[in-house]
């Protein structure tokens, strides 16, 4: 046994696959709920994102920023699945909610991994004495 592998949580806002798969994921979700459950073409998201852009000086609808939104969603959970590793059969990196629990982990598998090497070379110092 050379060394540990621990493979320790990420806070879930630091990812790739949160701001390039989740977040735009459900950005478009949230659109298509309002436009499914009003019966209109009520899509806040869009329209918003309409309205920053507009104060750009870009000249694009609400329409057509959710017609892109729509059309890209695959993509979004594409990312989402290939950051998370599920398409190469890895172990994907667990999530954590709090920034405190991922550095308070990393700190445990570090103090962890002193003592064993400490450990070890207290091991080897005994096998060379012999």
């Amino acid at each position: 046994m050379d060394s540990i592998k621990t493979i320790a949580p990420i806070f879930f806002a630091k990812t790739r696959s949160f701001w390039l798969g989740i977040v735009p994921a459900a950005l478009t979700g949230l659109d298509l709920a309002f436009s499914t459950l009003t019966g209109e073409n009520a899509i806040p998201v869009a329209n918003a994102i309409a309205s920053a852009v507009d104060l750009l000086g870009i000249d694009w609808t609400g329409e057509q920023i959710a017609a892109v939104m729509q059309t890209l969603l695959p993509l979004y959970l594409l990312i989402f699945a290939q950051q998370r590793g599920t398409f190469s059969g890895a172990t994907p990196r667990p999530y954590t909610t709090s920034p405190e629990k991922e550095r308070q982990i990393i700190r445990v598998i570090e103090d962890g991994k002193s003592a064993f090497e400490a450990g070890r070379a207290f091991g080897e110092r005994l096998k060379a004495r012999r």
